[in-house]
């Protein structure tokens, strides 16, 4: 899997399109491709060709510029420029500010034949930012980063190391709300610490004082303000930032957050386990971790989000990547002042990807065209076929789902249909039905297989029976309802995603998962009840620039004052186990054989080779297949997971079809004290595959 940059934005007069950019057409697309195909390393070179040491410094290091002798034949005599920029004195590129200040300093040749200088320790101060770059004594031309690069300098960020923060849950509250507790730095550094630098006023009239979502399309998307991010010790400097959201996007005080990267500059993000993404994002988007209050469901700290989107990849629907983050803001002189209400803290916030080219390429999917769809309208989000730029193909394809008139040959040829019933199937489970208004979802047209696919979008409202909505997307009357071949293939999915995915105890095994990043099941201080003690009374919530009644101050504590994260946890796995009932609704009708029945040792010794089993029970299938899985137990321990932990869902080894009962079950991938099921499915005569069998559940030794 890979991503690639991705900045390629195709407009017309009849489609919408993000952040502003309209009046190219296809000519300039094409122009666009070739100019950067014959350019394979346009925007990569500023930063090869200088970088500082250490990578990460600390107040009173000395830090030296290293810059590749390469360099000197483009400048003759060069010197490094820096800037300290301290905290709460922001300075954007557009400042005049930005142009001043700089200290210049000599190059002098190093031991390995590269260029070299030193900005002093005293520099060094904790939280300052400080920007450096070459120019050219002679001609005055900055020439690392090169021109063409649009950051326009290179950084670094001085951090001694996140400190404790204090606060308590409502300190205008009784004594027990007042009680401050100490949430130690080793508690909030559970998740990646994410930092953002910019200009106090700025911030506050991005998140709050500049409500714009109901003044047109390109006001929406508009990135006004920059700022500098710095990411695992790593500074993206000038990047561009605006609220995220459609109609509540100022509603909750604790608002959503887009950021929009330089191209040679995007995000290095990785995952809970740290494992890096395939390639680097153009935008992060931050979900604010907080939910609409007015439907009783506040507290669940993002998890809502992060388990459906989860789910759908699961289940073999692609949908974005998530991860939790720790978000430090950086506009005032002190970090922790004695208001807990100001300060760097801001909380837990959820990074989720962006749906655009660089999407598809993250889930090895085949280059298409990619559209948002708001109002049953399409909106380009990646062009890969310049000759659609103006969305014609979504538009037809919208047209004719609109009419809901097309057969089932015509279904087949043109949808990915496994995938839409993955899809459904999961929107199903979670009640993600804000859907039935055209909107919250993607559609992506694959070029290879000259299919039509849709991704989910802005699952918050999930995991609760009243949440709003209907859940009538395009393609439910006509696909599932019309067609009873179809229904029959979405059914049988169905009924195999409820038993290895869309069950209470693989669902509380990925609750567990998921929580125990930012909730101690121990009881601990964890990193959720900062959040809530940072937000769920701060005065913006009580503000005319919030909303009441999505966002009122304590809204999660009135039916029960001493409700906690865990209450949200146990909320999650008691919806899971009461929608069987609405999923096993959905099976009406459905009448497969009679599964196999397994019956085998509760232990197995890998050394022995593979394990012999035989499927029984009546009638005796025409064909069987087989899998094996390994499944995580969750401990209920406060530690976090090292690995990921194993879902049944994802198999070590499936069979193809045979056609006798007995099977030798590879052992080969098992790990001494691991536990691992194995089921079997059987198909009749008539050519019906049964469930698959009641687990056999077993222990490697």
């Amino acid at each position: 899997m890979k991503f690639s940059e991705h900045g390629l934005r195709s407009v017309s007069q009849s489609t919408t399109f993000r952040d502003g950019n309209r009046g190219a057409n296809w000519f300039w697309v094409m122009a666009w491709m070739m100019w950067v195909t014959a350019v394979p390393g346009m925007w990569a070179a500023g930063p090869a060709l200088a970088h500082h040491e250490p990578a990460q410094p600390k107040s009173g290091q000395p830090v030296r510029i290293i810059v590749d002798r390469s360099v000197e034949g483009q400048s003759g005599d060069l010197v490094v420029e820096y800037q300290s920029v301290a905290p709460g004195q922001y300075v954007a590129k557009a400042n005049p500010q930005y142009l001043k200040g700089w200290t210049a300093i000599a190059l002098s040749a190093g031991p390995g034949g590269e260029w070299t200088a030193e900005i002093p320790a005293r520099v060094q101060q904790h939280r300052q930012l400080i920007r450096y770059r070459v120019r050219s004594a002679k001609s005055k031309a900055v020439v690392v980063p090169p021109r063409e690069d649009a950051q326009g300098n290179l950084a670094y960020f001085v951090y001694d190391g996140v400190p404790a923060w204090r606060g308590a849950v409502n300190p205008r509250g009784d004594a027990a709300a007042r009680d401050v507790k100490t949430f130690r730095s080793e508690v909030l550094t559970r998740v990646p610490v994410y930092q953002w630098i910019a200009a106090k006023d700025d911030v506050e009239k991005v998140l709050w004082r500049e409500p714009n979502n109901f003044n047109g399309d390109e006001a929406r998307h508009a990135y006004k303000y920059t700022g500098t991010l710095v990411c695992d010790g790593v500074v993206y400097d000038h990047v561009r930032f605006r609220a995220r959201g459609g109609g509540w996007r100022h509603a909750m005080g604790k608002n959503m957050w887009k950021f929009n990267f330089n191209p040679g500059h995007r995000l290095e993000a990785a995952d809970d386990y740290g494992r890096p993404y395939a390639a680097k994002w153009d935008k992060l988007n931050l979900g604010a971790c907080i939910q609409q209050g007015d439907y009783g469901m506040r507290g669940e700290q993002g998890m809502f989000e992060s388990l459906s989107f989860r789910l759908f990849n699961l289940a073999g629907a692609e949908a974005p990547h998530t991860h939790w983050i720790h978000l430090r803001v950086v506009t005032e002189t002190e970090e922790s002042p004695a208001d807990q209400y100001r300060g760097d803290f801001w909380g837990l916030y959820l990074a989720t990807e962006e749906i655009d080219g660089a999407f598809l390429k993250e889930h090895a999917l085949p280059e298409g065209n990619v559209y948002k769809i708001d109002g049953f309208a399409p909106h380009v989000e990646h062009v890969a076929d310049p000759t659609h730029a103006d969305g014609a193909d979504a538009q037809a394809f919208l047209a004719q789902l609109m009419q809901g008139g097309a057969g089932e040959k015509w279904w087949r040829a043109n949808v990915d249909l496994p995938r839409y019933y993955a899809y459904r199937a999961v929107l199903e489970a979670v009640h993600h039905y804000d859907v039935d208004s055209g909107k919250n979802y993607f559609f992506y047209h694959n070029l290879t297989a000259r299919r039509w696919q849709v991704i989910p979008w802005d699952v918050d409202l999930t995991w609760g029976e009243r949440m709003y909505g209907g859940g009538q997307e395009p393609f439910v009357d006509a696909v599932l309802r019309r067609s009873p071949a179809l229904r029959a293939e979405y059914q049988e999915r169905l009924a195999e995603l409820m038993d290895l995915l869309l069950n209470p105890e693989a669902l509380g095994r990925l609750i567990d998962e998921q929580a125990a990043w930012i909730w101690d099941a121990s009881g601990g201080l964890s990193l959720a009840d900062a959040d809530r003690a940072k937000w769920d009374y701060h005065p913006i919530m009580s503000s005319p620039l919030s909303i009441r009644g999505k966002s009122d101050p304590g809204l999660f504590y009135r039916r029960n004052p001493a409700n906690r994260f865990d209450v949200m946890i146990a909320g999650m796995k008691k919806f899971a186990a009461g929608r069987q009932a609405h999923l096993a609704r959905l099976l009406t009708g459905y009448q497969p054989p009679v599964a196999p029945q397994l019956t085998g040792p509760k232990t197995v010794r890998p050394i022995d080779g593979p394990l012999r089993l035989t499927a029984t029970g009546e009638p005796v299938a025409a064909h069987y297949r087989w899998r094996l899985a390994e499944v995580s137990r969750s401990s209920g321990e406060a530690t976090l997971p090292a690995t990921p932990w194993h879902h049944e869902i994802l198999p070590l080894w499936e069979s193809a079809a045979t056609d006798g009962a007995g099977m030798e079950v590879p052992t080969t991938r098992m790990e001494r004290g691991h536990t691992y099921r194995i089921r079997v499915k059987g198909q009749s005569p008539d050519g019906r595959w049964s469930r698959w069998s009641a687990p056999l559940e077993l222990v490697a030794e």
